[in-house]
This record gives C-alpha cells, sequence and structure tokens, in this order.
C-alpha cells in the first residue's frame, strides 16, 4: 500500500468549484448582512417615531390636566359664573337629599 494514495488531491476542477461555492457563499451572506441592518434601521426609526409621539401625547395631556385644573378653580368658577348673572344660593334655596343607601 502506497501511503500517497489514501490521500486525495483536489483536482484543478474540484479546486474552482469549491472556490465557486466559497464565493456565492460569501455574496449570500453578505445580502443578509445588509438586508438585517436595513431591517433594524427600519425597526428603530419606527421605535423613535412611536417613543415621541408618546411623549408628545403626555405632554398634551398634561397640559389639559393643568387647564382643567384652572378652570376648575373657585376663582375661575366665581369669575364665570358673575359673566352669566349667576350668584350664591340663598340658604332656603339649597335642598339636600337623603341618600338611598345600597342600591
Amino acid at each position: 500500500m502506497k501511503k500517497n494514495g489514501a490521500r486525495r488531491q483536489i483536482t484543478g476542477r474540484g479546486w474552482l468549484f469549491a472556490l465557486a461555492i466559497e464565493l456565492l457563499a460569501c455574496m449570500v451572506m453578505g445580502l443578509v448582512m445588509v438586508w438585517y441592518n436595513i431591517e433594524r434601521m427600519d425597526t428603530t426609526f419606527f421605535i423613535n417615531n412611536a417613543q415621541n409621539e408618546m411623549r408628545a401625547r403626555q405632554d398634551l395631556q398634561a397640559k389639559l390636566e393643568v387647564e382643567r385644573e384652572r378652570l376648575l378653580s373657585p376663582y375661575e368658577l366665581r369669575r364665570k359664573a358673575g359673566e352669566f348673572g349667576m350668584r350664591e344660593p340663598k340658604a332656603d334655596q339649597i335642598r339636600r337629599m337623603e341618600s338611598p343607601g345600597r342600591w
């Protein structure tokens, strides 16, 4: 038995085929990496937009709560009532209702 005979050598044609497969695999892997990066950037863009919208809505909600509290303040209610000709009720105009308890 020959010791060199057990070893298989790659011929010129097999070497070119292996090189072509490796180049094709590298190209496919490159395309996959580019696609992955584009998807990652797209997702990040939508997440940032959603966060900005959420912050804007939270700011608006805080402003509206402040405005509501201002409009419901006793001073503002008294001023508005004066504009519409309203005044505090007299003692005999107030009726108190008893709570019926549990329904």
